[in-house]
């Protein structure tokens, strides 16, 4: 191996060295613990722009050539991979992968083995790709395009700048090149990981946005029908017993035309909060109307539920009067029955409940707790 002979240089080579290191491991952390699979090919580049600083320096220009173009290829992919969100890409993102997978590889080996520095061209041809890519790909890709950006101009660079070199074949730029790969390192795995956080918030809302209905904060009824399917399950395996109670917010229509629609919409919210606060660790509701939410009580028998959570329901709507009316309090009707081990989807089930309820709101009696059993849901 050709050392430099000053050590000013052994020193930036050792700090190119270093840095490079750090970023890799950082790539490979993140891309196992976030499932990103663009860092890890950013880890594979990076892997290969070490080997092309260490074969410059050893002398070994083709093979730095070609460790350069692999480098190049790879980071299209990576590239790739970044710019997969951008519409009316298809056609660039093909010409990308015949450029990365096809041509940069043929012209590595090629240039090896016919002993002719092709790198110049092909880090010319890959840099057009790349920019034309990019002009289309940036206003899709804000805020973290232009950190993508500073890199990938930052790697044309470095490619041009060795293309130059090994046209009259010579070992000088070493230091010039290390620092340009160190930029493109650390400027594309920024982006990388800043692309990685706002895709995984954006998963996060729309997966809140199919499972949390935005009005209440509870469960969307699919996602609480699915909750009671594995109870259903846990009590026919175990005996585990569960109580499903559907709870109707009885003067909303009478607030609303009393206070107006402001306050009408405040209190489903509000009957939900109070319903949240009371429920234990492992019990669950949904929103299943404008007036109505059901409740999953798991573990216990229906006399345990209504003294324990029906009851406690009651309370917390007459606990304190609403924020934007004063002098109104909730008023709750409930009726619960024990979740059958038969087939009965859940939603027929609540269905059933509910029409049980409807009997009891239209002919209103002083009991508010209603406890259904199986014979009466089912018949």
């Amino acid at each position: 191996m050709i050392l430099p002979g000053d050590p000013e240089e052994l020193v930036a080579l050792g700090a190119f060295a270093g840095a490079q290191i750090v970023v890799l491991c950082f790539s490979v952390i993140i891309a196992n613990a976030y499932r990103e699979r663009a860092l890890l090919v950013h880890g594979a580049s990076i892997t290969l722009a070490l080997l092309t600083v260490q074969l410059i320096v050893g002398g070994s220009a083709l093979l730095a050539q070609a460790a350069m173009l692999a480098l190049l290829a790879v980071d299209g992919m990576h590239l790739r991979e970044l710019v997969s969100h951008a519409g009316a890409l298809r056609t660039l993102r093909r010409v990308l992968i015949v450029t990365c997978v096809a041509m940069l590889p043929v012209l590595a080996v090629v240039g090896h083995v016919a002993s002719v520095p092709l790198l110049l061209p092909a880090a010319v041809a890959w840099a057009t790709v790349v920019t034309v890519i990019m002009l289309r790909a940036w206003p899709q890709s804000q805020p973290w395009a232009s950190w993508l950006v500073a890199g990938q101009l930052a790697l044309a660079c470095g490619a041009i700048w060795q293309g130059w070199h090994s046209l009259d074949g010579s070992q000088d730029g070493v230091i010039s090149l290390a620092l340009l790969l160190s930029v493109w390192a650390t400027t594309t795995y920024l982006s990388s990981v800043w692309r990685s956080r706002i895709s995984a918030e954006t998963r996060v809302r729309i997966d809140a946005r199919n499972t949390i209905d935005p009005v209440t904060g509870l469960l969307m009824p699919l996602i609480f029908y699915d909750r009671v399917e594995a109870v259903r399950s846990l009590m026919i395996r175990y005996g585990h017993p569960s109580v499903l109670l559907l709870i109707h917010v009885e003067n909303v229509a009478r607030l609303t035309a009393e206070f107006g629609p402001g306050v009408g919409e405040s209190v489903l919210p509000e009957a939900a909060d109070r319903i949240r606060g009371i429920l234990r660790e492992g019990d669950v509701a949904a929103r299943l109307s404008q007036s109505r939410i059901a409740v999953l009580a798991e573990g216990m028998a229906t006399a345990e539920a209504a003294g324990n959570v029906a009851s406690r329901i009651l309370v917390a709507g007459m606990k304190e009067p609403l924020p934007l009316a004063a002098t109104e309090f909730l008023h709750f009707r409930i009726i619960l029955a024990a979740v059958p081990v038969d087939d009965m989807p859940p939603k027929a089930l609540l269905q059933r409940m509910a029409d049980k309820l409807d009997e009891q709101v239209r002919t209103p009696s002083e009991r508010r707790i209603v406890t259904l059993t199986g014979e009466e849901l089912l018949a």
